[in-house]
């Protein structure tokens, strides 16, 4: 891995787990010491998060973006559309075994109250129903709009209620799917895309 995209792949983590929150101010240069790195490979992964639009400039310095409701709510219209189209064509490929232990790792991190767990299996778990070629246009897309909904779920971190009501929603998901009915699991997919999106908008009316 070059590193550019090793630079690229950091920063991208900081931000969404929320070590960046919106509006911090990141230097070039004091990434190049943190990640011992020469300015091209940093300067070239800020770049590349511009285009994701997890960093902006304002004038001399580079932020990480601001959420707002409107861009909240039309990724998460845009997310609901491309992962369900991606399910009804990975639908046929779903393997059982996997199915029960994601099941099984839902259930754990729910009664360990481990939310760090839940927000990684829940990453997991949507990369699995919803993943074609990492070369593809559906895969690039998804990948982006992912990037800029999930790091709302750790800003509302340790909410057990989400997280309750999020694991009883996965868990039907995946009973749909063991059941070969493609129609409830989409249906399924998409309320727990749009609840996902209820609670972020919430915490962001705060």
């Amino acid at each position: 891995m070059s590193n550019e995209d090793k630079a690229y792949r950091y920063l991208k983590q900081q931000i969404i787990n929320g070590k960046y929150q919106p509006g911090h101010v990141l230097s070039e240069n004091q990434m190049c010491i943190k990640l011992n790195m020469s300015r091209t490979p940093v300067r070239e992964a800020f770049k590349k998060l511009e285009n994701d639009g997890l960093l902006e400039r304002d004038g001399q310095e580079t932020r990480v973006t601001q959420v707002t409701l409107a861009e909240l709510k039309e990724n998460y219209d845009l997310r609901s559309m491309l992962e369900v189209y991606a399910l009804k064509k990975s639908f046929a490929n779903l393997d059982q075994t996997r199915l029960n232990d994601f099941r099984l790792k839902f259930e754990k991190a729910l009664n360990d109250k481990d939310w760090t767990s839940y927000l990684e299996l829940d990453a997991q778990f949507h990369q699995y129903l919803t993943h074609s070629n990492d070369k593809s246009v559906l895969q690039k897309n998804l990948d982006l709009l992912k990037s800029q909904t999930n790091r709302m779920r750790y800003a509302i971190r340790d909410d057990q209620r989400c997280m309750i009501s999020s694991v009883d929603e996965l868990l039907q998901i995946i009973a749909a799917i063991k059941e070969n009915n493609q129609a409830k699991a989409v249906a399924q997919l998409n309320k727990h895309v749009k609840s996902v999106y209820d609670w972020e908008r919430i915490y962001l009316e705060q």
